[in-house]
């Protein structure tokens, strides 16, 4: 049986342009076009949330879920966005960790967590990050960069996977280098995974 005593607290919740600025120094983006397409919603949802002062509880569960983000600091101002020794946040972003072996991504079922707050140092797009083992090397590739400029990327060439630098030329061409040596090819010859956003080294 409830009473009166059993009713739970209603909050004051954060909405709308608060929100929005938030959000965006959270996930290191600058205009709504950007926070957008990281939250994967059209650009108009965000107008609304201003207009409307909307605060968006699926959307806060999500980057909670993500980036181990305060939901108390994100929804009623309250405390940090991330604290530490919190049941309810951490500090971390734990990733699957893979190994390029013989040309093919093997999950060893292990896993790796870096800091939070280095990962937006760098600008790590933390959804759309894989973190792959390479000889000495931890790799963090970013899924969504999949039309190469210049970098380092992870491609497939006829089924085989590689890292290898692609640098890109007039005609549809790419110069990918071999480790002291390039070679052209052609930029239907290859099938671009992602590209190297961050490199840990083992000296």
């Amino acid at each position: 049986m409830t009473n009166n005593q059993d009713k739970l607290k209603r909050f004051n919740y954060s909405g709308g342009k608060d929100y929005i600025i938030k959000l965006k120094s959270i996930l290191s983006e600058t205009t709504d076009t950007g926070l957008a397409r990281r939250l994967g919603i059209p650009k108009g949802t965000i107008s609304t949330w201003l207009q409307r002062d909307t605060t968006p509880f699926e959307i806060s569960i999500i980057v909670h879920l993500a980036t181990g983000l305060s939901l108390r600091w994100l929804l009623l101002d309250e405390g940090e966005p991330f604290q530490v020794n919190s049941a309810e946040n951490t500090q971390s972003k734990t990733f699957i960790r893979t190994k390029l072996q013989n040309g093919v991504l093997v999950e060893d079922g292990g896993d790796v967590s870096f800091d939070i707050t280095l990962l937006n140092h760098y600008d790590i797009d933390i959804q759309n990050t894989k973190i792959i083992e390479n000889g000495f090397e931890l790799l963090f590739v970013n899924t969504q960069e999949v039309n190469p400029a210049s970098g380092r990327y992870l491609i497939d060439i006829d089924g085989s996977l590689s890292v290898n630098h692609l640098q890109r030329l007039p005609g549809k061409k790419l110069a990918m280098s071999f480790g002291d040596s390039s070679i052209e090819v052609a930029e239907e010859d290859i099938r671009v995974i992602g590209r190297v956003a961050l490199a840990i080294c083992k000296e």
